[in-house]
């Protein structure tokens, strides 16, 4: 492998002998495995680790493999440019192979496995895999939403950061995610896509003042950049963008109710605070990682509230 690190590919396999077997090549092989016997848990899972391959095992009566590939493909918060793989235990046919790429799969390896090609095409994925995430990285607007990259925002910090401290203006930055109404919607093996982050860019890119600046801090992160904002303007932003989800539910315009969880740090005067806006983004998203897990509701905390 080119990579600096060593890949590490999640196995959904419920067959014990299988799911050892192909831990052992791949950890042979430089791979670092992880393992899940549930495969329809296997969506939630791959948004929440970063995972730079996956692996779907079909049994030999079972057809969740072809169920959760689709779930993938259909997914707007998973990374579309990880490699999803389907092994089979029974020899395939070409109906069976057209399935698994109509499914969304890379690749579709049937009894008896050729490792040694499959672990070549792997390698061929993953060099694809880095090379798009160095290109995105570098890039400044984000294809899909129209927002900034995270290194977008990181370099308009500056220039913002800048204009605030010499008006002596205050300065506020937010981070975003957010949880749908429908929780079970993420347990289901199959199911529509989640459309709460494409909502949140779209409303957010909308509703949003010129000045402000909104961007991505992560796959299913926004944040707003608001110069000449206080505190009490952050949580004000926070209620008119929650109003804005509010009534899209109710038009329909969105499928689920949407609430907004947010993690803000804000000054008065930004060229007192000796602060840089690089380091309240930083400290924005640290407030919204704070915010307790099992509430229902959306929730907004401050980092001057941390302990």
């Amino acid at each position: 492998m080119t990579a600096t690190r060593s890949p590490i590919i999640l196995i959904a396999c419920r067959h014990d002998t299988m799911a050892r077997s192909l831990e052992s090549v791949f950890e042979r092989e430089g791979y670092i495995p992880a393992r899940i016997t549930s495969l329809p848990r296997t969506v939630d899972l791959s948004r929440r680790g970063s995972y730079d391959a996956i692996v779907l095992h079909q049994g030999l009566e079972r057809q969740e493999a072809l169920e959760v590939s689709r779930a993938l493909r259909d997914d707007a918060l998973f990374d579309h440019s990880t490699p999803v793989v389907i092994t089979s235990s029974s020899v395939a046919s070409a109906a069976d192979r057209l399935a698994a790429c109509e499914a969304g799969a890379w690749e579709y390896c049937s009894h008896p496995i050729d490792l040694g090609l499959l672990l070549a095409k792997l390698r061929t994925f993953l060099r694809a895999r880095e090379e798009l995430a160095f290109a995105q990285s570098q890039s400044l607007l984000d294809s899909r939403s129209g927002l900034y990259t995270p290194f977008g925002l990181q370099q308009i910090a500056a220039t913002l950061g800048a204009g605030a401290a010499r008006k002596h203006q205050p300065f506020a930055c937010l981070a975003f995610s957010s949880l749908t109404a429908d929780r079970e919607i993420a347990k289901a093996p199959v199911r529509e896509p989640d459309f709460a982050f494409d909502d949140m860019a779209s409303i957010f890119r909308a509703q949003s003042r010129k000045s402000d600046v909104v961007g991505h801090v992560g796959e299913s992160r926004l944040a707003i950049l608001a110069p000449d904002t206080d505190a009490n303007g952050a949580r004000l932003l926070v209620a008119r963008l929650q109003n804005e989800f509010d009534k899209a539910a109710t038009n329909r315009t969105i499928p689920h109710r949407v609430w907004l969880r947010a993690g803000f740090s804000a000054v008065p005067d930004l060229a007192n605070a000796r602060i840089e806006v690089e380091e309240m983004v930083h400290r924005a998203t640290s407030a919204l990682d704070r915010i307790p897990e099992g509430s229902n509701t959306g929730s907004i905390l401050s980092f001057d509230d941390l302990s």
